[in-house]
């Protein structure tokens, strides 16, 4: 499995996931060198687990113990101030990328898991003031080093909260090149889950993201609420290229697990696939993609015939209708014409902006 990391929705279910482990304590920690962190935690009725940091990528239960013969600086460190910390709390940071452990050992610490870009992981006191990190780091707007204060990045928009004013603003005001992209990038939810909110509210996820009705925002809300609800108990749901904490619409798993972060722990971030391997699942999804659009089109076909046969067979009374309408537009405005086709039983609206009548056949 070739999954390149976790999204802010991924990473909240996951956070839902671990409670379990609130109140246990960390008993070793395990480091390999540019690669993962290992905690072995002792939870409250479960005992031994094991769970994998894989920085700037994702985090995962699993049940392999991978342990270097010398730990690393860093390694030594973290056993220094956690060996045998409880954990206090577990949670997400707004709905950024980030995993924040509260640590109790006579003095309360922080782990910092920041699992967006390249990542980190951050030791800091109560105050947030940093003992030590995965990584020295010089950003713009932010300094992570021994010594210096711990300063979360920047907020993006937290899509768990967001509202019909603020999503409307997003979207009427993007410059992004469609409604996929623009649910991806600027509510964070990452290209999966912005084109399943398309699929489950019926919308053209390339049509541009100004275009999108009040009403229309209205369905991204709700399905949105959809999500948080589906994610407060997440499974593992295996795609050929994907792992997610809930079913895809249209979608077949190969596999589900009983825990979303069992599951990933089949993502193997090191690995590299040869580009013969590369070439074929390429091709794969190529065709799949093609049999989903034949599939599509023959509905719409079927659907078209549909129409055109109940036309045909209703053919004698519309033509009737459109010659009356062709007479009233003589001498009459739509205003008129409105008045009049309202008259028949029939005809359920006028819509005088499209030029559009709806008539029941």
């Amino acid at each position: 499995m070739q999954k390149k990391n976790i999204s802010s929705l991924e990473l909240a279910a996951i956070v839902n996931e671990l409670q379990f482990l609130v109140k246990g304590k960390i008993s070793q920690i395990y480091h390999q060198e540019k690669t993962e962190l290992l905690l072995q935690l002792h939870a409250i009725g479960k005992g031994k687990q094991y769970l994998k940091i894989v920085p700037g990528k994702f985090l995962s239960l699993t049940t392999e113990k991978d342990a270097p013969l010398r730990p690393t600086g860093f390694c030594m460190l973290l056993r220094k101030y956690l060996s045998n910390a409880f954990i206090k709390s577990i949670t997400q940071k707004d709905s950024e990328r980030i995993l924040v452990f509260e640590f109790d050992k006579k003095e309360t610490f922080y782990l910092i898991i920041e699992l967006f870009s390249k990542g980190n992981i951050v030791l800091t006191n109560k105050d947030l003031m940093i003992i030590g990190s995965l990584d020295r780091q010089i950003w713009k707007d932010r300094i992570v080093r021994a010594k210096e204060e711990y300063v979360f990045p920047t907020p993006g928009v937290n899509w768990k909260e967001i509202g019909e004013k603020k999503l409307q603003e997003i979207l009427r005001t993007s410059d992004k090149k469609n409604l996929a992209v623009a649910l991806a990038t600027e509510l964070g939810l990452g290209g999966v889950y912005a084109e399943e909110v398309c699929k489950l509210n019926g919308l053209d996820k390339s049509m541009e993201p100004s275009q999108v009705s009040t009403k229309e925002i209205s369905g991204i809300l709700n399905t949105l609420k959809e999500f948080l609800q589906k994610i407060k108990q997440p499974a593992g749901y295996i795609y050929e290229d994907n792992i997610t904490p809930f079913a895809l619409k249209d979608q077949q798993e190969i596999e589900k697990i009983g825990m979303y972060s069992e599951a990933l722990d089949r993502i193997k971030p090191f690995l590299r696939e040869s580009p013969y391997e590369q070439k074929i699942k390429s091709l794969n999804k190529t065709i799949a993609t093609q049999e989903a659009a034949i599939k599509e089109q023959e509905q719409k076909i079927e659907d078209n015939s549909q129409k055109g046969e109940l036309i045909y067979e209703k053919y004698t009374p519309l033509q009737k209708l459109l010659d009356i309408v062709k007479e009233l537009k003589k001498e009459n405005g739509w205003q008129e014409i409105e008045k009049e086709l309202k008259k028949e039983k029939k005809i359920q609206s006028v819509n005088l902006i499209k030029k559009s009548v709806v008539i029941e056949l």
